[in-house]
């Protein structure tokens, strides 16, 4: 099977260079300007996500990576966690078919829980875990205006969880997307996919779209070569509309449904037939949907305000469990100048969830249905200093229901000496809040047995005494457009964490129940973990010719554990050991005539030093993309991925589920515009 498959992607090879060599020779219209945005508008690109205030991305004291609509259609990319494989400091890595782990700065697992992820100003993290499940996170990328990343905490104006980083989504306006849009794909791996959708106009005042999308991904394979059950197939739909109300107030209403069904395998206990362990291929079941209205005013004086609301609701089956969330967000912000000196955003927020959690095979959450708010205002004030130096300052202020009160300051400084050069340094305090699975769980993560018969469970136990996880961040950065065809952005970061959540192993017990008569040796949740971390992260962009972009980056992190009050190294969750030291990757855009694109992407992940079967070897990857648009609103594009090698391993098995590996794939896809 591996030398057929070998055969077919060797004969598509052939045939793609053959395809671009006479592309090549039979070219004579001048192809697209690549450099039609050129890298002056890059450096003053607006960004929302660092102050919640749209701002030059040149005046910015953070480190902030931008993908942008054009970066997305050259990925060739089909989901969101694919995309962002390109920005530096961000570590994507997938598990199987249907999930990944994601993370900025290190801490990466499945349930990564140190990063806010937000859709058009929608959080997705959930309270239960920290952490995303990115499988429930679709967006049509044809439909992404662009995604900003912020490598460092984000906490003065995102608060909890924005601790390492923030990923937010920005989708278009329906103004942006009239008319009719349909795409259809097929490739390797049994997958395919689907998307149809229209935007038309509402009167003089409103556009919209609506859209409907269905994909199917088949199953991968495990490392022993064997075919897992991981499939996953989604029904999703949605629509976007924006109002002009009148020359100073805009309105945006927009909502999503989707229903999901995926699978995974598993070695999981059973609670209710201790010692009994058993592997099997588990089905889990998503379904869900949000609404979000967003209103934005300019008020006489030239300042303005926003207010939006939304709901979010899922209900998902997974490890034997149900857990139906609901989340109702309500936020205000007001950005406002104060003299020829200050620009000052504030703003306030009450978000209420309601959880109602069904005992799994060997979890159990308590209580079953809780209820929780949380409560925030904040406050930055951009302080012009002279003509080319600026410094922000504020806090966030959050009461939360598992520590209280929390504050999220920060400072920064940024210095543009020319209208090219930007330097910038920031400081900051942020906290991850904990999380139900870290006050409320009762897990039964294994059995032993013993010498005298009988047998030992370790229990892993939730502690509601649990208080804030704490970073002290300190980072620099330097940004420039050092020729007019070559720009740079390099960010030194230092990271000082203390108060991690760790598993400390509490003093054994002896249990009748449920039977039979067993030992109980607890694992608590402690606030007893402290680790310093630093590293490097840049990325260039070269305008080769008009015709060829190259984009390389970089990033290194390096993490160290330090002893706790008792002089002691305490590490018994893989907090270092899935967390790759260095990532390299270089991005490539050619257009090779005026209808025939080609880009591609090459890069390499450093090791993972799992504790557990073994270490995750690094691996490269080489994705590309060859694109051609047939007439104007026609395009055919071939994508392969993992061009290297038949397949590979991204992370270890995360319990309970075992990991699979990425297989090389072609993909292609017809879009039609009309």
């Amino acid at each position: 099977m591996d030398r057929v498959k070998s055969i077919l992607v060797l004969r598509w090879g052939v045939a793609l260079m053959w395809t671009v060599f006479t592309q090549i020779l039979g070219a004579q219209a001048r192809p697209r300007d690549l450099t039609g945005i050129s890298l002056e508008d890059l450096m003053n690109i607006q960004v929302t996500s660092v102050s919640k205030k749209e701002q030059k991305l040149s005046r910015t004291g953070a480190a902030v990576y931008v993908i942008t609509q054009e970066d997305i259609h050259s990925s060739g990319a089909s989901n969101i966690p694919d995309l962002l494989r390109m920005a530096p400091g961000v570590n994507v890595a997938q598990i199987n078919a249907n999930s990944w782990a994601i993370s900025v700065r290190g801490f990466n697992g499945r349930y990564a829980d140190k990063v806010l992820v937000l859709i058009d100003g929608r959080s997705v993290f959930s309270p239960v875990t920290s952490g995303v499940f990115w499988d429930q996170q679709d967006v049509p990328l044809d439909d992404i205006e662009r995604i900003e990343i912020i490598r460092g905490p984000g906490g003065t104006v995102w608060g909890a969880n924005a601790m390492n980083g923030v990923i937010n989504i920005i989708t278009k306006s329906a103004k942006n997307t009239q008319g009719g849009l349909i795409n259809a794909g097929v490739g390797s791996g049994e997958n395919a996919r689907g998307l149809v959708q229209y935007g038309g106009k509402i009167g003089q005042a409103g556009a919209y779209r609506a859209f409907g999308k269905y994909f199917n991904n088949g199953n991968s394979v495990f490392p022993n070569g064997t075919a897992a059950a991981d499939g996953w197939h989604m029904l999703h739909g949605g629509f976007r509309s924006d109002w002009d109300l009148s020359s100073r107030d805009t309105m945006t209403v927009q909502g999503d449904l989707f229903q999901t069904t995926e699978g995974e395998t598993i070695t999981t206990l059973f609670s209710s037939a201790l010692p009994d362990e058993r592997t099997l291929n588990e089905r889990i079941e998503v379904g869900g949907g949000n609404i979000l209205g967003r209103w934005n005013r300019t008020l006489a004086n030239g300042s303005d305000f926003t207010v939006q609301a939304y709901y979010d609701r899922y209900n998902r089956s997974y490890f034997g469990a149900r857990d139906t969330l609901g989340t109702t967000a309500l936020d205000f912000e007001h950005h406002l100048t104060l003299g020829s000196r200050h620009d000052l955003v504030w703003g306030a927020g009450y978000r209420f969830t309601d959880d109602r959690f069904i005992q799994g095979y060997a979890s159990v959450l308590r209580p079953l249905h809780p209820t929780d708010s949380l409560f925030s205002t904040f406050v930055q004030d951009e302080i012009r200093l002279t003509n080319s130096l600026w410094l922000t300052m504020g806090s966030k202020f959050e009461h939360n229901a598992y520590t209280g009160f929390e504050y999220e300051p920060s400072a920064q400084l940024v210095w543009t000496p020319t209208n090219h050069q930007t330097f910038w340094a920031s400081a900051a305090r942020a906290i991850r809040q904990p999380a139900r699975k870290d006050t409320d769980v009762q897990l039964d993560y294994g059995a032993q047995p013993l010498l005298n018969g009988g047998f030992a469970l370790l229990q892993v136990t939730g502690n509601p005494n649990l208080k804030a996880e704490q970073l002290r961040d300190f980072e620099a950065g330097y940004r420039a457009q050092l020729t007019p065809r070559l720009s740079l952005d390099a960010t030194a970061f230092l990271n000082l964490y203390r108060g991690l959540v760790q598993q400390v192993p509490g003093t054994p017990v002896f249990s009748t129940s449920p039977g039979p008569p067993h030992v109980i040796i607890p694992l608590v949740f402690m606030n007893t973990g402290r680790l310093r971390s630093f590293g490097t992260e840049f990325f260039v962009n070269w305008n080769v010719s008009h015709r060829w972009k190259l984009s390389p980056g970089f990033s290194l992190i390096r993490m160290t554990l330090s002893p706790d009050a008792s002089g002691h190294v305490l590490q018994t969750a893989p907090v270092i050991d899935n967390t790759p030291e260095h990532q390299l990757q270089v991005r490539s855009s050619l257009d090779l005539t005026r209808r025939l694109e080609w880009d591609a992407s090459a890069g390499y992940v450093s090791a993972l030093r799992d504790d557990g079967p073994g270490p995750t070897p690094g691996y490269a990857r080489v994705d590309t993309r060859l694109g051609w648009k047939v007439g104007e609103f026609i395009e055919i594009s071939i994508v392969g991925q993992n061009l290297l090698t038949p397949r590979h391993a991204e992370f270890p098995d995360f319990y309970p589920v075992h990991h699979t590996q990425v297989e090389r794939s072609v993909f292609g896809k017809v879009t039609w515009r009309f």
